[in-house]
C-alpha cells in the first residue's frame, strides 16, 4: 500500500521507537534544552518561564511556556511527540501547514519546528498560544463527539466555521512552501489511495486483533477521484477550533493531518453524524450548529461549486473508518506499551471503541444507528 514520503518516515519511526523504553519527561527536564532553542533563534536574553504541562493532549505532548524577550513577552506552546500517538504524523508538516494558512483563516502563528528532534530528544514544534475556548463544557465532551452550542452563538460560529473551511479549500497551496507533501495529479485517484493505504497500514501494524467490520470497511472503500486537490484540513470539526464570547472563532486548531487531497474529506468530517448534536426542538445539528443541508449549502455558496452528495458518502465513511482504526486498534496498541503520558486515557478510548465501530457499520448499511 503506498503513503506519501513523510508518513511512511512517521511510521517507520514509529516501529524503530517500540523496541526502546520510554519514560514522560518532566517540566524541569523540558525548560533547559528549551530555552536553549530560543536563544538560538531570538538571541541570549531570551528566557523560558512558567512552562507548565497542558491538559489532554492524546497526540501530542502539550507545554504552554512564556518565552520573556527584550521586547516583551510571547505566550508559546510546544508540541512534542510521545513514544507513540493516537495519529503519527509530522511535525514538518504541521509546520509547513501552519504557514501556509497564515492570513487565509484563523490558525495559531507557526514560531519553530525541530523536525529530528535533535534538541528536546524528540521532534517538536513551537506555535504562538491562541485565546478563546474548545466547547461550553470547558473539557466535559470528549474530542468533539456531542458538543453543542449555545442558541445565541450558533451563528456567529456557523458563519466563521464554514467561512474558514471555505478560505482553506480557496488556498493556491501552489505558491505555499510545502515541499513536505506530496502532490497528487488532479482527477485521479492518487489522493485517495495514499490517504487510504495510509490508514490501511496503521490498522495492520497496531491491530491485536481483526475486527470484522473494520476489515469490511477498508475492502468496500474504493474513494473516487478528485476533481479538484485543495488544502485539506484532515479532522475539521468541533472541538477542533477556539471561540471568545461573542462567537467568533480565534483559531482553528489540530493541523497535524493535514494533507493535499479532496475537499469532500473535510466536509465528511462537518457533517458526520458522530459530531452532530440534537436542538431542543430535535433537530440534527451538524457539528452542533447546522442542519446537514444547510452546513452543505452555505458551503456551496461560499466556495462556488457543487457538492457531490455520493462522493460525500463515500468520505464519511472514510472518515468513520479512520476513527474506528484509532479506537479499536491504536489505542489499545499504545495502552498495553504505555509508551505514551496519556496511557490511562488510551485504554478509555479503547472502551469507547464499540461506538466508533457501530457507527461505521451503520454507514456501510450493514447495522442499526449507534446509539
Amino acid at each position: 500500500m503506498t503513503v506519501e514520503r513523510a508518513i511512511d518516515e512517521c511510521l517507520r519511526a514509529r516501529a524503530t521507537r517500540r523496541t526502546l523504553p520510554y519514560r514522560v519527561a518532566t517540566t524541569a527536564e523540558v525548560a533547559a534544552p528549551l530555552e536553549r532553542w530560543m536563544r538560538e533563534l531570538f538571541g541570549d536574553r531570551a528566557r523560558v518561564e512558567r512552562l507548565e504541562r497542558a491538559p489532554g493532549g492524546a497526540s501530542k505532548e502539550n507545554f504552554f511556556f512564556d518565552l520573556a524577550l527584550p521586547d516583551g513577552p510571547q505566550s508559546l506552546l510546544l508540541r512534542l511527540d510521545p513514544g507513540e500517538s493516537i495519529v503519527e504524523t509530522h511535525r514538518l508538516r504541521e509546520f509547513q501547514i501552519l504557514r501556509a494558512v497564515a492570513g487565509a483563516l484563523p490558525a495559531p502563528r507557526a514560531v519553530a519546528v525541530d523536525a529530528e528532534g535533535g534538541r528536546l530528544g524528540r521532534p517538536s514544534l513551537v506555535m504562538a498560544k491562541v485565546g478563546g475556548r474548545p466547547q461550553p463544557e470547558l473539557g466535559a465532551r470528549t474530542s468533539g463527539v456531542g458538543i453543542g452550542y449555545e442558541p445565541a452563538l450558533r451563528e456567529p460560529l456557523a458563519r466563521d466555521f464554514v467561512g474558514a473551511l471555505a478560505a482553506l479549500h480557496g488556498i493556491d497551496w501552489r505558491t505555499r512552501e510545502l515541499s513536505s507533501f506530496d502532490v497528487p495529479r488532479a482527477a485521479t485517484r492518487e489522493a485517495a489511495a495514499w490517504s487510504l493505504g495510509w490508514w490501511e497500514r496503521v490498522y495492520r501494524e497496531d491491530r491485536v486483533e481483526d475486527h470484522p467490520v473494520v476489515v469490511f470497511a477498508a475492502e468496500w472503500l474504493r474513494l473516487p477521484a478528485a476533481d479538484r486537490v485543495v488544502l485539506v484540513h484532515g479532522d475539521y470539526r468541533s472541538g477542533n477550533f477556539l471561540y471568545d464570547d461573542a462567537g467568533r472563532i480565534t483559531a482553528v486548531l489540530d493541523w497535524e493531518l493535514a494533507h493535499l487531497g479532496d475537499p469532500h474529506e473535510d466536509l465528511g468530517w462537518v457533517v458526520n453524524d458522530l459530531f452532530a448534536v440534537r436542538d431542543p426542538g430535535g433537530a440534527r445539528l451538524a457539528c452542533g450548529l447546522l442542519e446537514r443541508d444547510e452546513m452543505i449549502e452555505r458551503y456551496e455558496a461560499a466556495v462556488g461549486w457543487t457538492i457531490d452528495r455520493e462522493r460525500l458518502r463515500f468520505y464519511e465513511i472514510f472518515n468513520n473508518y479512520k476513527l474506528a482504526v484509532c479506537a479499536h486498534a491504536t489505542t489499545l496498541r499504545i495502552a498495553r506499551g504505555k509508551a505514551t503520558h496519556l496511557a490511562a486515557s488510551m485504554g478509555l478510548i479503547h472502551a469507547f471503541a464499540h461506538r466508533y465501530v457501530a457507527e461505521l457499520a451503520r454507514a456501510l448499511g450493514i447495522a442499526g444507528r449507534a446509539s
